[in-house]
């Protein structure tokens, strides 16, 4: 069943194309020291990729593999140093034959993955960095385009917005466009609004309530929910890893309102309320 919400009904990424008339779960796969959840957790190559494989038997669909934080405040990271964290990670499980995203900005991170096997860009900075969405237009991947107000390093100081849900659904227009005028895909192209990156509470409450909207867009509408701050602030969990509960709960109320893809750390717990929740739909 895919949600009446959500136009998309397939997406296409290099040689792979998913149904999304079930929604898939993207797991996690830092490969970093300082990631607001669970960095440091899976920084060598053996435990990266233990941990992708752990994933993918509990469940996932794809695996998103980040060697840069971008936590609020977060470093950037040298390019030799996020090329020598992602690639053997993303070449590995790839070479498993697993559906592998890389989490970067960088264009020469991404050639680098495309050539080891990612079949999915995630760009938080929405290929803007010269040279991205030349790289991204030219790849035949998923691409997964995502708002954010003003930097890691800036994001959380003070978010404001006149219309919220105008501005964010305006910028994921103009810079699908922008892709596609460069040769991409239309059916390539994810929309994420970019939760908790230059939002408050309150920002991203109100687009978990209104996914709706931009699950309608005709791109597959991706949430990326997981043991986000703000969470933690309607549960009052301060321990990002304590958030599981309230996670799973976002991740199905945005499948319920038509995201189709929902990246997550705790994929199995994500899967469980899913199928409950599949389950209860197809019954008769």
């Amino acid at each position: 069943m895919s949600s009446d919400f959500s136009k998309a009904r397939r997406w296409k990424c290099g040689g792979r194309v998913f149904d999304l008339s079930r929604p898939l779960i993207m797991g996690i796969v830092n490969v970093t020291p300082d990631s607001f959840s669970d960095g440091g957790a899976h920084n060598r190559l053996e435990e990266a990729v233990r941990w992708g494989e752990k994933l993918i038997g509990e469940g996932a669909d794809i695996l998103d593999v980040g060697g840069e934080s971008t936590r609020p405040g977060a470093v950037a990271v040298p390019l030799e140093v996020e090329l020598r964290r992602v690639v053997p990670v993303v070449e590995a499980l790839a070479r498993k034959g697993h559906a592998v995203s890389v989490d970067t900005s960088s264009p020469e991170v991404m050639r680098a993955c495309l050539e080891a096997g990612a079949v999915i860009l995630n760009d938080i900075r929405a290929f803007e960095r010269p040279g991205a969405a030349q790289t991204a237009a030219a790849s035949g991947a998923g691409l997964v385009i995502m708002h954010m107000q003003g930097t890691p390093q800036t994001m959380q100081e003070k978010p404001d917005y006149a219309n919220l849900l105008d501005e964010i659904e305006a910028y994921l227009r103009g810079r699908t466009r922008a892709l596609v005028d460069l040769g991409a895909d239309p059916e390539s192209i994810c929309w994420d609004a970019g939760f908790g990156f230059g939002k408050t509470v309150e920002h991203n409450l109100s687009l978990l309530k209104h996914t709706a909207r931009f699950a309608a867009s005709g791109h597959p509408y991706l949430a990326g929910l997981s043991r986000k701050s703000f969470l933690g602030a309607v549960t009052g969990e301060s321990d990002p890893a304590c958030r599981i509960v309230s996670s799973a709960a976002a991740a199905l109320i945005a499948v319920q309102k038509g995201a189709r893809i929902v990246r997550v750390h705790d994929v199995r717990e994500t899967k469980e309320a899913l199928d409950v929740w599949l389950a209860a739909e197809d019954s008769p």
